[in-house]
């Protein structure tokens, strides 16, 4: 009897090789639970597949808050600043308050969103290889920036600004937001974003200023 010949197996479904990636994730550094730690966070890194660090590799610090001057920080450094074979690394504060009331798998789960928030803007541009880096640290924003900078010793800091009192009140009174203090005692040149909604309406504000120069037709 002729027997017919036996199926072909499927197709295994499989992910597809690591070069096709555009980013190899992993965790580098988790002290969440050893709040006695000297410094106590979550770090995510991801690196773009064949990505090399060279002597001409340059390094940027984005504080990066959950508000409309985090996000606008964020942004603008990866659309305007951040360069093939740079290492970028975004800086995201937790209050001790959150830390203790809210459970840490909660946090690593925010964490690791806002990376692929990270990964997913970065890719807007296939051919930048880049390193990435996300530090969640909880305790004061200042104090961290202060280590972060000491850590890694970035060529400038980038942070987000709600307007221009930042610029008009430096070094007038106690220290009232994140921008003024890194203005004051970074030791790297920083960099402030404000929020293209104020800008523009900065801008629309000259332009409709009956003494304003004739550069600003």
């Amino acid at each position: 009897m002729r027997q017919s010949p036996s199926p072909s197996p499927s197709p295994a479904l499989s992910s597809p090789p690591p070069s096709t990636l555009p980013y190899t994730p992993k965790v580098s550094f988790d002290t969440f639970e050893n709040p006695v730690a000297s410094m106590f966070s979550f770090t995510l890194s991801a690196k773009s597949s064949g990505y090399r660090r060279t002597r001409s590799t340059r390094v940027f610090l984005c504080a990066a808050s959950p508000d409309e001057t985090g996000n606008e920080a964020l942004d603008w450094a990866l659309d305007s600043l951040v360069q093939d074979g740079d290492e970028f690394v975004v800086c995201r504060g937790v209050d001790e308050d959150e830390l203790a009331a809210k459970d840490h798998d909660i946090l690593r789960d925010e964490a690791r969103k806002l990376m692929q928030r990270v990964q997913d803007k970065a890719s807007d541009l296939p051919d930048r290889k880049l390193s990435l880096i996300l530090e969640y640290v909880p305790g004061r924003i200042t104090d961290t920036l202060d280590r972060l900078i000491a850590l890694y010793r970035p060529d400038s800091v980038v942070v987000g600004t709600r307007g221009r009192k930042a610029w008009q009140n430096i070094g007038k009174g106690p220290m009232g937001s994140v921008s003024r203090y890194v203005l004051i005692h970074s030791p790297v040149p920083i960099i402030v974003v404000r929020p293209e909604r104020k800008v523009k309406k900065a801008v629309q504000k000259r332009k409709a200023d009956p003494k304003r120069g004739i550069h600003f037709d």
